[in-house]
């Protein structure tokens, strides 16, 4: 029989009972839902709307941060056979709304600090519920909110009360099928270019049978929860997976609690982003310099790093034994999505003793596809995963992945041994959210056409190179893929953020790096070496960096001209990503609003 989400939730209430499944700390305390209350709460909610009027195939948007109604909320929507929409709760209200509006949203379970970004301008939203103190006082018909009455607004809890012996009755006879629609997730595209991705039941339960296979997640692994479920990737990896196996989960929204959070429930993994990993990194090192540690941790990165080139054997867990302990003590790896991971950050947490596993996929397919798999023998005495750098692994069982050839950027498979790759399975969506053209133009046949670049070796490594749209073709012929060369470069602590662009100068092709140095970084080299920190001392400082850092590039994938930002590049969704679509023509630079973004906490 195959699974859909509602057959999951019933399935791990059986086996799990009264075991937490998932928890949130409210104050001092931790709210939590064992798997029978959390059945029970799911099922309620999902009586309540259809005592609402929720219909089979209605859709409900999901617009709050991670918490417990979130949870409940969707497994609820699942189970009265409803399509869940979840929209990132930080976005402008012209972008929540337009995701609402285009989902065609009949309901809404919205925070109380979205509410004000709702107006009345969603013809097919009937009721609002409200996560958190303020529905009562921002009701629809006092005019406040809205300029006229529509959408009723209702707090989260109450909605409960309005099941009735009806709608229990119609909830126990409904029986969802694998192939209906359970999400609708928007892609990280910009304003206006995000596209609503048709993900079933089958689609992502499909990812959740497969996923455990490569990981060896079970009931006695501990998750901590940190990215916003909104996106597929800890939706399916820190929400529906340890569901399904029984694991317990921990919600923490506050990454400035994170170090709390890791030593007070000890986690066996969680889930992170390139950005929170390089972040995380960062903070180690910077600790250990703040506590005049500098060199000792160094030494002990040297003395890991040679033992490991030597033996195999990874002692960093000795080495840095007291940092193994703030994180928990229990940690056996880290699982890093949703872009791509400068395997120099990879080898950084090896060093360190903590294992960090890529995988790799997309919305579309529900989303991953390839994942290295957890051996955690390999890692300890071995140097399997050094060699593997780079990597994200190979496909998961029932999903197949291939290669295609990109004649617009004159990148042949046969040629190159690079290629467009291509996924079949039963995690590939059902299509974009009424874009039939869009649709059409993702699919070659079962395939999936997922406009990344990348190669597989004879193993089935898949090694991703870049996205085909910005690969830069040269004037002499040869294909530059940005990502590559901004891995390059970001190796360095001076750099924040870079993003490399093509540019036609006098009709020639020219690569330019546009940066965003990190304040903290460059200020105490420039403090080491006695130089004033202005503009000109500044761009020296970082050419050179640039250039020390392209060092090991072809010379032709070297960028020819440096250009300073004195703000954050653009990012785009939860994840973080530098928007390559807003990245302007030129950038200006002033080195007091540089140190002012700083100083304004713009710099992670």
């Amino acid at each position: 029989m195959q699974l859909t989400i509602p057959l999951i939730l019933d399935e791990a209430a059986r086996r799990f009972e009264r075991k937490t499944a998932f928890q949130i700390k409210a104050g001092r305390e931790f709210k939590r839902l064992t798997y029978v209350e959390l059945r029970q709460q799911a099922r309620a909610f999902g009586s309540a709307l259809l005592a609402m009027g929720l219909n089979r195939g209605d859709k409900v948007g999901i617009v709050c941060e991670n918490g417990l109604e979130w949870i409940v909320a969707y497994l609820g929507i699942s189970c009265a056979a409803g399509i869940a929409v979840p929209v990132y709760y930080d976005l402008e209200a012209p972008e929540i709304e337009g995701a609402l509006r285009r989902a065609e949203t009949k309901f809404a379970v919205v925070s109380d600090k979205v509410l004000p970004k709702i107006s009345d301008h969603l013809p097919d939203l009937e009721t609002l519920l409200v996560v958190g103190p303020g529905a009562e006082t921002r009701s629809a018909s006092g005019g406040g909110l809205f300029r006229r009455p529509r959408a009723r607004v209702l707090p989260f809890e109450e909605a409960f009360s309005l099941a009735t012996p009806e709608s229990d009755a119609a909830l126990a006879e409904t029986v969802v099928e694998p192939e209906e629609l359970a999400s609708i997730v928007y892609t990280s595209g910009t304003t206006g270019g995000a596209k609503g991705v048709m993900l079933s039941h089958r689609n992502f339960t499909s990812n959740v049978e497969a996923v455990p296979k490569a990981l060896t997640v079970t009931s006695s692994d501990s998750v901590l929860l940190l990215l916003p479920l909104h996106h597929s990737y800890p939706f399916t990896v820190e929400f529906l997976l340890p569901l399904s196996v029984g694991a317990a989960v921990t919600i923490e929204n506050d990454l400035v609690r994170i170090r709390d959070r890791l030593a007070e429930v000890k986690p066996t993994l969680f889930g992170g982003v390139p950005l929170l990993l390089d972040i995380m990194y960062r903070a180690i090192r910077a600790q250990a310099n703040a506590q005049g540690r500098g060199k000792t941790f160094e030494k002990g990165l040297n003395i890991v790093r040679k033992t490991k080139q030597r033996t195999g054997v990874n002692i960093g867990p000795v080495v840095f034994r007291e940092l193994h302990q703030r994180l928990g003590g229990k940690l056996r790896f880290i699982a890093s999505g949703g872009a791509s991971l400068n395997p120099e950050t990879a080898l950084n947490f090896h060093l360190l003793g903590i294992l960090v596993l890529q995988g790799w996929g997309l919305t579309e397919t529900a989303p991953i596809s390839c994942a290295q798999r957890y051996y955690p023998a390999r890692f300890r005495f071995t140097n399997y995963y050094e060699r593997q750098l780079g990597t994200v692994g190979r496909p998961l069982p029932g999903v197949d992945v291939d290669l295609i050839d990109v004649p617009e950027k004159e990148i042949y498979v046969k040629l190159h041994n690079e290629g467009e790759l291509i996924v079949r399975g039963p995690n590939v969506m059902q299509g974009y959210w009424k874009a039939e053209a869009e649709t059409k133009a993702a699919m070659i046949g079962d395939w999936f056409r997922t406009g990344d670049v990348g190669r597989m070796d004879s193993q089935g490594y898949t090694y991703i190179t870049g996205r085909s749209k910005y690969v830069i073709v040269l004037d002499s012929g040869e294909k530059v893929h940005p990502d590559e060369v901004e891995e390059s470069i970001q190796r360095s602590p001076l750099i924040e953020d870079v993003c490399v662009v093509s540019r036609k100068v006098r009709e020639k092709t020219q690569m330019w790096a546009v940066v965003y140095p990190n304040f903290a970084a460059a200020a105490e080299r420039l403090a080491t070496q006695d130089h004033d920190l202005d503009e000109s001392t500044l761009r020296a400082l970082v050419e050179s960096e640039v250039d020390t850092m392209e060092g090991a590039l072809a010379p032709y994938k070297r960028t020819s001209r440096l250009v300073l930002t004195d703000t954050p590049l653009p990012k785009k969704g939860a994840l973080r990503k530098v928007s390559r679509e807003q990245i302007a023509e030129d950038y200006s630079f002033d080195v007091k609003r540089w140190q002012e973004s700083a100083a304004d906490g713009l710099t992670p």
